[in-house]
């Protein structure tokens, strides 16, 4: 069930690559992370689906414990290894499954997620967990890529997306996020659609993305209307990419 196997495949052996990324430890989004929560410095937080361990160390430095979470076991050694070398001491690692957290309800004061809801299978049931261990008044931050609304650009990006990470499943679009997020007990507090690039050839090598695939993921980006390419400019090193940034508390 699920995409699990194939998630630990793609970042099991590219584990260090995702600790060393320059996108994943953006100082800049990682300030602006920090300055959107307001920790408490007596918070418990939780990274969820923690990667090279980036948003944990941001946390860290700034809460009483951080809990950092993922299914890949490399990805946990790199965030350890990642940790230590920031000299942090008070996060914990640990295996979970983000669509079944072994955490009881309303445990922690923030909840955070980094680049890692395009991976999950049951994103509705991913942010039910998420939520659910969240304590009222507590807060949740999600930053993942994401697309422009419209048919044209959920379907083609993410095409683009998955040709490029065979573990990929949606980059969802404001519109798309707003449906995941209505029914839930929060309150929105901010949303920003962000603009970027993928600096290439770095994104595709960082998944090993095969020249074949290289070369459909253009001819998708030719083959855009005119109103979608003013939107997802590129060149030969470069392609726009978007990220949705979200705030909300738990009520």
């Amino acid at each position: 069930m699920g995409n699990q196997s194939e998630v630990r495949k793609n970042f099991g052996q590219r584990a260090s690559n995702y600790r060393l990324s320059n996108t994943h430890g953006n100082p800049i989004d990682l300030e602006r992370m920090v300055n959107l929560l307001k920790p408490q410095s007596d918070a418990i937080a939780l990274d969820v689906a923690t990667g090279g361990g980036h948003t944990a160390i941001a946390l860290a430095s700034c809460v009483n414990k951080v809990v950092a979470i993922d299914i890949t076991p490399e990805m946990l050694a790199e965030a350890e290894v990642a940790s230590k070398q920031s000299d942090i001491n008070n996060i914990v690692v640990q295996i979970e499954d983000v669509h079944n957290l072994n955490f009881p309800d309303g445990q922690f004061d923030i909840v955070a997620s980094r680049f890692a809801a395009h991976h999950f299978f049951d994103v509705k049931k991913a942010v039910r967990e998420m939520c659910r261990v969240l304590k009222p008044g507590g807060k949740l931050y999600i930053l993942d890529c994401s697309v422009f609304n419209g048919d044209e650009t959920e379907k083609e990006i993410n095409r683009i997306e998955l040709l490029r990470d065979s573990s990929h499943q949606c980059s969802y679009s404001p519109r798309q996020w707003n449906h995941i997020l209505n029914k839930l007990p929060l309150t929105i507090q901010y949303t920003s659609l962000l603009k970027e690039q993928y600096k290439l050839p770095q994104w595709f090598d960082r998944m090993g993305t095969s020249p074949k695939n290289q070369q459909e993921i253009f001819r998708i980006l030719n083959n855009l209307s005119e109103d979608s390419k003013v939107l997802y400019h590129f060149g030969d090193d470069y392609i726009t990419t978007y990220r949705y940034e979200i705030l909300a508390i738990k009520v």
